[in-house]
């Protein structure tokens, strides 16, 4: 396909931030805002997109797809942005696609349940089937794990989770004992932590959102159950870890592509530009930023391969085909285009050692 000669321009090239910066998932927004910032300095610090300068607009996507929905639109329709990056539960994700109605890319950053995202929408998070391979043969093997519960909330991503953790517990030689779904906001766990006690698993397999994650763990090692029960935590880092706290961190591990921990030679740039442009206000790098600072640099790749800084045009590189490999060869990361690697880690008072990296 023949795209136009860009046009010069002293207009910037402006990308819109949709970020849940209250609800479950309000603890992540600083250091995501921070992985954005650092790649728009990297951007323009380098001569911008085509002579245009890179602008970061943020608008708050909320709690509901309905708050997304009218955050996305104001972006687009008064804003003019060209690009959208967006870290918000999937569940809000539609609303999202929906207002951007093909008029910008949306880039997806947080990790998900997989599959085809739709037209015009990219998703650069790892998804549950990649983690959950890895983490659930590990402690079988290692930790000689056979019997585990699923916990999540009652939502899409932490569902197909679920069907995900039946068919990886099976191939692993275990079993399934015990499983529930929680309302988003849910905190009375007596009738779940009883549920756990008379189940016995080895493995409590945990997809919580956010600070649902953070306010369960603290209460699973209070009541006593994490001195025996090992717990592997979905969609988790950093940041939540936290939250969490060292005296309530036994037994929990985490399966992500990035941890602070882990050697991460071809991301010394980021976490450079992280440290220098972020912010000192700003927490530690975390997988989450890491997304949304690759986002933010995907959407200047986009304009560059259309060659103009237009949003239609760019969301219609976003087809069916244009999976996490294309992503990452776009980008000029062959080390992650392939396949990812993701690190095994456990909770060691504030930070995840590396146990594996497959």
């Amino acid at each position: 396909m023949q795209y136009p000669v860009p046009l010069a321009s002293n207009f910037p090239m402006k990308i819109g931030l949709v970020l849940s910066e209250n609800g479950p998932m309000g603890l992540w927004s600083p250091t995501v805002q921070g992985g954005a910032i650092a790649a728009a300095a990297e951007i323009n610090e380098m001569g911008g997109v085509l002579g245009s300068e890179v602008e970061l607009v943020n608008e708050n996507a909320g709690r509901s797809p309905e708050q997304a929905f009218a955050a996305t639109r104001k972006l687009i329709f008064e804003q003019n942005v060209d690009a959208i990056v967006g870290f918000q539960a999937s569940y809000m994700r539609p609303a999202v696609r929906k207002a951007a109605c093909g008029l910008a890319p949306y880039i997806y950053t947080p990790q998900y349940e997989g599959g085809f995202t739709g037209p015009g929408t990219a998703a650069i998070g790892i998804t549950d089937m990649e983690v959950l391979g890895p983490g659930i043969s590990w402690l079988a093997d290692n930790k000689a794990a056979q019997r585990f519960f699923f916990l999540g909330n009652d939502y899409i991503w932490p569902r197909i989770a679920h069907g995900t953790t039946l068919e990886t517990v099976a191939n692993s030689g275990g079993r399934l004992v015990g499983e529930a779904l929680l309302p988003l906001g849910f905190r009375d766990y007596d009738r779940v932590l009883d549920h756990i006690r008379k189940t016995k698993p080895d493995v409590v397999i945990c997809a919580l959102l956010g600070e649902d994650a953070v306010c369960f763990n603290r209460v699973f090692a209070e009541c006593g159950l994490a001195r025996k029960t090992i717990r592997l935590t979905l969609a988790f880092d950093e940041t939540l870890l936290y939250g969490v706290g060292p005296e309530n961190a036994e037994n929990l591990f985490a399966v992500q592509t990035f941890f602070s921990a882990a050697p991460a030679r071809h991301r010394e740039r980021m976490l450079e530009s992280y440290k220098c442009y972020a912010g000192a206000d700003k927490p530690p790098m975390t997988v989450n930023a890491m997304n949304v600072y690759d986002s933010v640099h995907l959407a200047a790749a986009l304009a560059r391969k259309v060659n103009r800084v237009d949003g239609f045009l760019m969301a219609n590189v976003l087809n069916r085909n244009f999976s996490r490999p294309s992503i990452y060869d776009l980008l000029a990361q062959p080390e992650v285009a392939p396949k990812p690697k993701v690190h095994i880690a456990e909770a060691d008072g504030t930070v995840f050692e590396i146990r594996e990296t497959c």
